[in-house]
């Protein structure tokens, strides 16, 4: 089994999207991207959107290679929605690229545990008769060799007043992965119950969102239940919420006694915390008015982007990702890249 970051805090965006490759399967989670509108005051700086760009357009290219979509919820952030939204690259033409016939799509149930925008958002796919869909919720589905097995819904933090999401777990002969999609902690004992109970080898987890205001009780119990895994899991890897601060490290030392690789590293990539440095980024190079009016109106230059990511070294990720999936899936007589 090969797991690939493909968008996500520690590669400079909202976004926990990964793609994975196993003998039987090639898998997509959480194919979407999306940007902070705000954050410290500001809007995005250019180089935010430079990797949002990059992390779509990734996302784009993978989707056309994947036997399964996996969607865990219907948050932007991993859901790609149909509707044009300026810093996530999206609009309907988009959304049919990624959601199309031909791929089989494990989904967030639309009927229950959803509130009510999230449902509103599903029915961009569950209307679609053409798609191949399946409730993905406390499901156990099998592609060959591969397993793919889903928790109940687990809350989105404490409690359910942002939804409910599925957590993830694939298996292939002695490998196990889980990955926990937005628990935010975990926060809760369902969460935090189903990768105990199926003590998978690997967990990427989105962590805590100790940037916002939360209360010392809900910290301190989302905390302990990250340590509990810590100590269960050979390999754990936290991004997402969690990477949404400079401060990551220093809190995980202070609550946990160590620290935790980002997903990021999973691939070797030191992470660029771009959110996380927005007010020292706009410091070194304040971007114009005139820049956001014309990218607003869809009046960029990916030329511009492209030579942003070179400059700050970003690009050769992407590149390289893709290089690898490649060789990776090529080296497989079963199944090929599309180009």
């Amino acid at each position: 089994m090969e797991i690939y970051p493909v968008a996500c805090e520690s590669l400079g965006t909202r976004s926990f999207a990964q793609y994975i490759i196993t003998d039987s399967a090639k898998i997509l989670i959480d194919p979407s991207v999306s940007l902070g509108p705000t954050r410290f005051g500001l809007k995005p700086q250019p180089i935010e959107i430079a990797a949002s760009w990059i992390s779509r357009k990734t996302i784009m290219t993978l989707s056309e290679t994947a036997d399964v979509l996996i969607q865990s919820h219907y948050h932007g952030d991993h859901f790609t929605l149909g509707v044009p939204r300026v810093y996530e690259f999206t609009n309907e033409e988009i959304f049919k690229t990624i959601y199309q016939p031909g791929v089989v799509i494990l989904a967030k149930d639309h009927t229950d545990y959803i509130n009510r925008r999230q449902k509103k958002r599903a029915q961009w796919l569950w209307k679609n008769k053409e798609l191949q869909l399946s409730k993905a919720d406390s499901g156990s589905f099998e592609i060959g060799s591969t397993q793919i097995v889903f928790s109940p819904p687990v809350p989105h933090g404490a409690d359910g007043t942002r939804g409910y999401v599925v957590e993830v777990m694939i298996k292939e002969n002695d490998e196990s992965y889980i990955y926990t999609s937005d628990v935010c902690g975990p926060s809760s004992k369902e969460a935090t119950d189903f990768i105990l109970e199926n003590s998978p080898q690997i967990v990427s987890v989105d962590g805590v969102p100790f940037y916002l205001s939360k209360s010392e009780e809900y910290l301190a119990n989302a905390f302990s239940n990250l340590s509990k895994i810590v100590d269960e899991v050979k390999e754990v890897y936290i991004d997402h919420h969690f990477l949404r601060s400079l401060d990551w490290k220093k809190t995980l030392k202070e609550r946990i006694g160590k620290t935790l690789p980002t997903f990021s590293m999973l691939r070797n990539q030191k992470p660029f915390l771009l959110e996380a440095m927005r007010k020292q980024i706009y410091q070194q190079s304040k971007p114009s008015e005139e820049f956001y009016e014309e990218f607003e109106s869809g009046e960029y230059s990916i030329a511009y982007f492209r030579e942003l990511l070179h400059k700050n070294r970003f690009y050769q990720y992407w590149k390289n990702l893709l290089k690898d999936i490649k060789k990776s899936v090529l080296s497989n007589n079963v199944f090929k890249l599309v180009q």
